[in-house]
């Protein structure tokens, strides 16, 4: 990234208009170094800015990877990346989140009207852990009691080449 790109990334950080949303409004010469224009760059990330502005209540709910997943499968893939996004989905087209809520039959029980399947639930923490299409995200996410929902969480292992540990240091 280069330095003018960088200033106009954080400038744009610190500007917003009535409404929250961001706003680019700096222009930048292209980069001497690499001949890349940065104006393609700019309209990218107002594009996603955009995108982002123009969700609803709901959609604030859903995290962004299973929200552009669904952008992408119903074809609306304005201001979305175009990467695909992995979601782990089963035969059915249920795909695995975690969601944030205050758990209650009235979620649980929504979340299986919806065709889900409720894997786990903890009041303590207030976590479900449920497969449910990406088409009845949105649905969920007008709960009250429901909080955010977000691809699952996934265990990551420390591993440590023991050939290195093994070695004798010198003192």
């Amino acid at each position: 990234m280069n330095l003018c790109t960088r200033i106009l990334v954080l400038s744009s950080l610190s500007i917003a208009n009535a409404n929250g949303a961001m706003v680019l409004s700096a222009s930048c010469p292209s980069d001497i170094s690499n001949g890349v224009k940065v104006s393609s760059g700019v309209s990218k990330m107002q594009a996603v800015f955009d995108e982002k502005a123009s969700r609803t209540a709901a959609q604030k709910k859903i995290d962004s990877q299973l929200l552009y997943a669904l952008k992408q499968k119903r074809g609306e893939t304005r201001g979305v990346p175009t990467e695909r996004i992995i979601i782990d989905v089963d035969q059915k087209g249920r795909a695995l989140v975690d969601i944030t809520a205050k758990v209650s039959p009235q979620v649980t029980s929504q979340i299986r009207k919806l065709g889900g399947i409720v894997i786990s639930e903890d009041q303590r923490y207030h976590t479900i852990r449920a497969r449910l299409a990406l088409e009845k995200l949105e649905a969920l996410a007008t709960l009250k009691d429901v909080s955010f929902i977000a691809p699952p969480a996934q265990a990551m292992n420390n591993r440590v080449n023991n050939r290195i540990n093994n070695r004798i240091r010198p003192n």
